[in-house]
């Protein structure tokens, strides 16, 4: 999946949550490199976690701030033992 198609999930996500309240084309892209970064990663089933948790927290009123969707990606990545690093240098300390 490229992140531009999860920017699409995440729409689709909102949309199917609310009644009338649409994520704008760039308010779904802002999260871009947070998507890659899972995608990357994860498998897609991370990715869609992170869609469906980010997709929750939309109202109105309020949306997630890319440093939140970075803690949301985070955490779907750490689930299950999964390293967030390569483990460099500083892992031994």
């Amino acid at each position: 999946m490229r992140p531009a198609d999860a920017a699409k999930q995440l729409q689709y996500a909102v949309a199917s949550q609310t009644d009338d309240y649409q994520v704008k084309h760039w308010e779904a892209h802002a999260y871009n490199d947070v998507f890659a970064d899972v995608v990357e990663q994860g498998e897609l089933a991370d990715v869609m976690d992170v869609v469906e948790t980010l997709g929750g927290e939309f109202t109105e009123e309020s949306r997630p701030s890319v440093d939140r969707a970075r803690v949301v990606a985070d955490d779907v990545l750490t689930e299950n033992g999964r390293m967030l690093t390569d483990g460099g240098p500083d892992a031994e300390d």
